[in-house]
C-alpha cells in the first residue's frame, strides 16, 4: 500500500561509527598500513558531536575502543593492532550490532574485511536477522566478494565498497561517511499495516536517474512511527 509521507529531511543528528576491522594474518604488511591510513581519515572527518568505537576481530574479537568522543584514544588504538589469526567475520558483526548505543545519533557500522569467514560460530541468516531489527546502516568495504555481506548492506540500507588496491581504502572509508552523513529522513505513519512482524519497504522517487538507497523493510512491534 502506498504511503502518506510526513516529512522528508537531510537528517542533522550526530554520527556513532564503529570501525569494526579484519585484523586476521592476511592483513599484515603494506595491507595493514593502508587500513591504519584509512581508519585515521575516517576519525579526521568526524564532526565535534559525531562518537567513534574500534573494534577488531581476526578469530578473536576485540572491543578496543568502546563509543567514544575521544577520538584521540580511537586513533592509538588502531595504531597499536597487530594481525594474527584466521577471520570470525559474522561473529564480530553480531557483537557490533549488539553494541550499537541506544540513544538519538544515527548508527554506522563500517566493516572491512579482506577475506572470508573461516571461523564464526553464527549462521549467516541469524546475523542478517539481527541486522534487519536493528537501528543501524551497515557500510562494508572488502577486498573480496561475498555474499553474506552483500545481503547484510542491503537489508540495513548500507552500501558494500570493492577496493581493487589497498590504497583505495582510505578514499573508500572517506565516502562511506560522506554517503551516511547525506542521508535523508523520511517519516511517515504506517497506514493499513495490522500485523506484527517483517514488513516490505520500497522507496521510489517521481523523477527518474535516481539512485535510491534505503532499507528493504521494518516489523512492526504495535503502532509506531514510520522511518527510512
Amino acid at each position: 500500500m502506498t504511503q502518506q509521507i510526513d516529512s522528508v529531511t537531510l537528517d542533522p543528528l550526530p554520527l556513532s561509527v564503529l570501525l569494526a576491522l579484519d585484523t586476521s594474518e592476511s592483513v599484515a604488511g603494506d595491507r595493514l598500513r593502508h587500513l591504519m591510513d584509512a581508519g585515521e581519515g575516517l576519525l579526521r572527518a568526524l564532526r565535534r558531536d559525531d562518537r567513534a568505537g574500534l573494534l577488531t576481530f581476526s578469530h578473536a574479537i576485540d572491543l578496543a575502543v568502546p563509543m567514544t568522543a575521544d577520538v584521540n584514544l580511537v586513533s592509538q588504538k588502531l595504531h597499536a593492532i597487530q594481525p594474527s589469526g584466521s577471520t570470525a567475520l559474522r561473529d564480530a558483526v553480531q557483537i557490533a550490532i549488539d553494541l550499537r548505543p541506544l540513544d538519538r545519533s544515527r548508527t554506522l557500522l563500517l566493516v572491512f574485511t579482506d577475506g572470508k569467514d573461516t571461523s564464526s560460530w553464527l549462521s549467516s541468516d541469524a546475523v542478517l536477522d539481527s541486522a534487519r531489527r536493528a537501528a543501524v546502516v551497515v557500510h562494508v568495504v572488502r577486498v573480496q566478494s561475498d555474499a553474506f555481506l552483500d545481503q547484510l548492506a542491503e537489508v540495513t540500507g548500507g552500501r558494500t565498497w570493492s577496493a581493487t588496491s589497498d590504497r583505495q581504502l582510505r578514499d573508500l572509508f572517506t565516502r562511506a561517511l560522506e554517503e551516511m552523513r547525506a542521508r535523508y529522513l523520511v517519516t511517515y505513519t504506517p497506514r493499513g499495516v495490522s500485523k506484527p512482524g517483517w514488513h516490505e519497504l520500497k522507496v521510489k522517487v517521481k523523477s527518474g536517474g535516481v539512485d535510491v538507497t534505503a532499507r528493504p523493510g521494518y516489523f512492526v512491534m504495535g503502532t509506531e512511527r514510520g522511518r527510512s
